[in-house]
């Protein structure tokens, strides 16, 4: 199986993702306010890239019941979680187990794709496989929005950053693709239209494009 970096880098901490995050502050009203920047509109195909417990989607088809939603992530205890919490909410939502750089869609199938809090996972070559992968399935004028760690002068994330190169943690050396700001200059070479949106967080960006 192909190796990944799981969603709080210890396999351990996977369960507590969702408690993690809302303790950070990138709970509910974060995720409600990334799914009011995607602009959906009903019937659209949206796709989540690295879905984890598929919290954002959730949010998505509650906002907008009538979207087709689906999740793909390579972590098998993180769709059986994000699986979970669907049925709970009776909702329907597709999730899929695959790669991000590996997306098995047809061209052209989706309206709308959101990566959140995935890329710094990436090492540089899947980066650039899984962009052009997502160029690949987004239709014509389809949007993305990619949301991640970016360049920034936010001392918390510069430190972040410090700590796990200083413990050697693998993540290290994805994390600072981010940090160099490399994210919107491979959306480039990809040929997407991408804006930055002011709603910077903690040092995560959001960069919306466009095919």
């Amino acid at each position: 199986m192909k190796k990944f970096i799981p969603a709080m880098t210890y396999e351990f901490l996977t369960p507590y993702y969702d408690s993690i995050l809302n303790i950070i502050g990138f709970g509910h009203k974060q995720r409600e306010k990334i799914v009011r920047l995607l602009g959906l509109k009903n019937r659209d195909k949206l796709l989540d890239v690295g879905c984890g417990t598929g919290s954002l989607l959730i949010v998505a088809k509650k906002l907008y019941p009538e979207i087709t939603a689906v999740g793909v992530d390579i972590d098998e205890k993180i769709l059986k979680i994000a699986k979970n919490k669907t049925q709970k909410e009776n909702l329907k939502i597709e999730f899929i187990k695959t790669s991000a750089d590996k997306l098995l869609f047809d061209d052209s199938s989706f309206d709308v794709v959101i990566s959140s809090l995935v890329f710094h996972h990436l090492p540089l070559d899947v980066k650039k496989k899984t962009i052009g992968e997502i160029k690949r399935i987004l239709k014509k004028d389809g949007q993305f929005l990619l949301v991640d760690f970016g360049k920034t002068d936010n001392p918390w994330i510069n430190i972040f950053y410090q700590i796990v190169k200083f413990l050697r943690i693998e993540e290290a050396t994805t994390l600072k693709d981010n940090v160099d700001g490399k994210l919107p200059i491979l959306l480039k070479q990809f040929g997407f239209k991408t804006k930055e949106v002011s709603l910077q967080y903690l040092g995560i960006q959001y960069l919306f494009c466009t095919k």
